[in-house]
């Protein structure tokens, strides 16, 4: 569904990651960790189609991918920035009117997402953090994605709320079929709902394997995390 190959981008002709090679199926969830400044946001722009790659390819249902992010949005690869992507203004309602296309998912959506069913009226600005998210990811699936690049879906939310909406992350893969690769600093959380994982570092991948593999291997996350030799690897990614 996406694939980037010996991938090397930045900003200003200055690269920020390098040769970055990993992939999504669908269905499948690839978290991607890594402390800040390492690259993850750099490799999803990239991923997303803002950034054209310095060398490599990245691909996106076996063609390249397209320079334009709403040709990408419209092919079946959706963003969702950290920033959330909401109108503040606007109800919750209004916030999924301007995102839906015609014979589009609404009520499977929201089977997802109940809460945001009683949230209808209410301006997002509103909202609390985690129904500020909740709306964004149901904004993005009404476009019905193939695959969804999810950047710190997390940030500024509570412990409790991160616990709440990760899960969902899983269910809307399993129920959809979506690709997600998923930009997480909540490692642990992160590695219990994806089926894969890679660490970068210094805006390379230090180390790649099956999530539940490295969340029992927390010593050789952490070595990769903070920059010590990788330690395992265990499939391509």
């Amino acid at each position: 569904m996406l694939r980037l190959d010996a991938v090397t981008a930045g900003y200003a002709g200055i690269p920020a990651v390098r040769d970055i090679g990993l992939s999504v199926a669908s269905g499948e969830i690839v978290a991607m960790l890594g402390p800040n400044g390492a690259g993850k946001t750099t490799t999803l722009r990239t991923a997303a189609g803002i950034l054209t790659p310095m060398t490599g390819t990245v691909s996106a249902f076996g063609r390249p991918l397209r320079r334009r992010l709403e040709q990408n949005a419209r092919a079946g690869l959706v963003l969702v920035p950290d920033t959330r992507g909401v109108f503040h203004s606007l109800t919750v309602r209004e916030n999924l009117t301007l995102a839906r296309r015609r014979n589009d998912n609404l009520d499977e959506v929201l089977d997802l997402f109940p809460a945001l069913r009683e949230l209808m009226g209410r301006r997002c600005g509103r909202l609390s953090g985690g129904e500020q998210q909740m709306l964004a990811l149901a904004k993005a699936l009404v476009h019905r994605p193939r695959v969804l690049l999810i950047d710190e879906m997390s940030m500024g939310l509570a412990p409790v709320a991160v616990q709440a909406l990760l899960p969902s992350i899983r269910a809307l893969a399993d129920r959809f079929s979506v690709g997600v690769l998923l930009v997480e600093q909540h490692i642990d959380l992160a590695l219990s709902i994806a089926d894969r994982a890679v660490v970068l570092h210094h805006g390379r991948i230090v180390l790649t394997g099956p999530a539940a593999e490295l969340r029992a291997d927390r010593n050789a996350v952490a070595e990769a995390y903070f920059g010590a030799s990788p330690t395992h690897d265990s499939s391509p990614a």
